[in-house]
């Protein structure tokens, strides 16, 4: 029933004037709306976000959601529109989208095998697919990072050493690495060589050191001068006397740890040389010999006084009528009795 406005009063007919401007701004929108959103092929477009873009099969995330519309739909064309990377970022591609640069790995492997849609970079590479031993057809310096002008010289294969999770830690197979030829690369500027205080030497590192690491070592002592010991076992560049050990007086200036230490592996087997010791044991074998003191060895201690007669008291363990070397008792230096 159409509206009497004779009847209305200002207030009416004023509200009766919105709702006739409100329906007409509708129907004129509905119209323009329905015009855009018809493709000039006559498909229809599709209605879908970015939040459910992903039912179409292809998730908008990253980069891909800052994208406009237009830059895959090419003129309003929905279908057809690819779902995968290499369709899309393929040199030619209708979408102006980026592609592979010159320089880039050589590889068939889809774009998100190793990027990801926040970007290009930065890239995680899956090794999966490289066959071992072709580390360096990518790994030269110019396509993908190579060895650097401190690397140690070698034509073995990246993966000889490094694994594909980093380039350090490294473990090095010295299988390939020939006897004695340690110091081309322990130098100390290749790779580690020997510090301030190690055993002054020209032999190879393989003398003494095995490809499991530095320590333990094993030190040859073939080519070491007998009576020369202590030029390396003097407490700072190889192990030297105990505190406890028999004093050097006592021994004898000139005698080295060769003279009693027999073994070159280790310092336990030994046999006391007393013909070298200052004195040759006149007035010393107490030093060691008597009870109470605490030098180092197996050797026997009894006090002086313990076959003292008729009120004499010995000065020394070798005296007139005790034992040898100036008693008469048992064998000179290796035996009492």
């Amino acid at each position: 029933m159409p509206i009497n406005h004779d009847n209305l009063n200002y207030g009416q007919r004023m509200v009766a004037l919105a709702i006739y401007w409100f329906a007409g701004f509708m129907l004129a929108f509905g119209c323009v709306a329905a015009q855009a959103a018809t493709p000039d092929d006559g498909r229809k477009p599709s209605r879908l976000n970015p939040l459910n873009h992903i039912t179409t099969g292809f998730s908008l995330s990253g980069a891909h959601a800052k994208v406009r519309c237009e830059s895959c739909h090419v003129q309003g064309v929905f279908k057809g529109t690819p779902r995968d990377c290499n369709s899309c970022h393929i040199s030619g591609n209708r979408m102006g989208a980026s592609t592979k640069p010159a320089n880039h790995i050589p590889t068939t492997a889809s774009c998100d095998t190793c990027h990801r849609t926040n970007g290009w970079t930065p890239v995680i590479f899956n090794h999966n697919s490289v066959a071992p031993g072709i580390c360096s057809s990518c790994h030269n310096g110019t396509t993908a990072q190579g060895k650097n002008s401190g690397h140690t010289s070698t034509t073995a294969s990246c993966d000889t050493c490094h694994k594909t999770t980093g380039w350090i830690p490294t473990t090095m197979k010295h299988s390939s690495v020939a006897p004695g030829t340690c110091a081309s690369c322990h130098n100390g500027t290749t790779a580690k060589g020997k510090n301030s205080s190690h055993v002054s030497t020209t032999a190879s590192c393989d003398a003494c050191h095995r490809t499991t690491g530095w320590t333990p070592a094993t030190m040859s002592h073939s080519s070491v001068a007998p009576g020369s010991c202590n030029g390396c076992h003097n407490g700072t560049t190889a192990t030297g006397k105990p505190s406890n050990h028999i004093p050097e007086a006592q021994l004898g200036m000139g005698m080295a740890c060769d003279a009693c230490h027999t073994s070159k592996t280790s310092w336990s087997t030994y046999r006391m040389n007393h013909n070298g010791s200052s004195g040759n044991g006149i007035g010393w074998c107490k030093a060691c010999h008597t009870k109470g003191t605490s030098y180092l060895g197996n050797m026997e201690k009894k006090s002086l006084t313990h076959e003292a007669k008729g009120g004499t008291v010995p000065t020394d363990c070798s005296m007139s009528g005790c034992h040898r070397p100036l008693g008469n008792k048992g064998s000179a230096y290796s035996a009492w009795d």
